[in-house]
């Protein structure tokens, strides 16, 4: 995967960097010329009240030093969530016992080419089935191998319309859809839910025991008016976590 994910980064986002100077006289510089993009950010805002599943601890603030108070120069606080909240990522842990944590994923992961597969598919909860997947890429081009695909069925409206209905029925991959994203070598996977299983965790079993990332709760897909874009993220290294925060921004010209 590191090698993959290496590959990618200089054939598809460093092609949009500009050389460093090797004249002696002229100092080295390597950057990208954001004025090119449109840049959307596909990460919903990490707060207390945001709808997660009620088993789940939604992010609490314990602060234990504030400036001016008993001599405070800073502002400091404890944050303590679960990592299963909001965007975030999972790790192999999080559905197989012998899986790695997040610190065993390529840090790389989360940056490259990406397919925006818009499906018009029923509200509420829906299977993506694989000929769904197929339909679009009779219209948009076959998903590459290293892709990332990011599935957009307008699902994230309903963080803030409708929270209980976000969390209850939503769109999910069956697990031959699942297959079929290891099948297609893809990078991650990302849903606008808040999970690719519904009852079970099969499709989190077969994209993450091959490899294939799972990123969750990523929003605003709609404002990419592009079939392909670039996806750039992070997230902490953060020894055996089952799961990540993490944020991401899509890239198009």
């Amino acid at each position: 995967m590191k090698k993959l994910t290496a590959i990618l980064l200089t054939g598809a986002i460093a092609a949009s960097l500009s050389a460093c100077s090797t004249q002696a006289e002229e100092p080295a510089s390597l950057g990208m010329d954001l004025s090119q993009y449109t840049v959307v950010d596909i990460s919903h805002l990490q707060e207390a009240d945001m709808p997660a599943d009620p088993a789940l601890q939604l992010p609490q603030s314990d602060f234990f030093g504030r400036i001016g108070v008993d001599g405070g120069l800073h502002n400091l606080e404890v944050l303590s969530y679960c990592v299963h909240t909001g965007t975030h990522m999972d790790a192999p842990y999080h559905v197989i016992e012998t899986g790695g944590g997040i610190d065993t994923v390529d840090p790389l992961i989360l940056i490259g080419p990406a397919c925006v597969v818009k499906l018009d598919v029923p509200a509420g909860s829906y299977g993506i089935t694989v000929d769904d997947v197929k339909a679009w890429e009779e219209e948009n081009g076959e998903i590459q191998s290293g892709e990332a695909v990011l599935f957009h069925t307008g699902h994230d409206a309903l963080w803030e319309t409708d929270p209980d209905e976000y969390i209850t029925n939503y769109p999910y991959l069956l697990p031959e859809t699942a297959q079929y994203m290891v099948d297609k070598g893809v990078r991650y996977i990302a849903m606008e839910s808040i999970s690719p299983d519904t009852t079970t965790t099969e499709s989190h079993q077969i994209l993450l025991g091959n490899g294939v990332g799972v990123v969750e709760n990523v929003c605003n897909l709609g404002d990419i008016e592009a079939d392909r874009c670039y996806t750039i993220g992070t997230f902490p290294n953060s020894q055996g976590a089952t799961g990540v925060w993490t944020r991401i921004l899509a890239l198009y010209p």
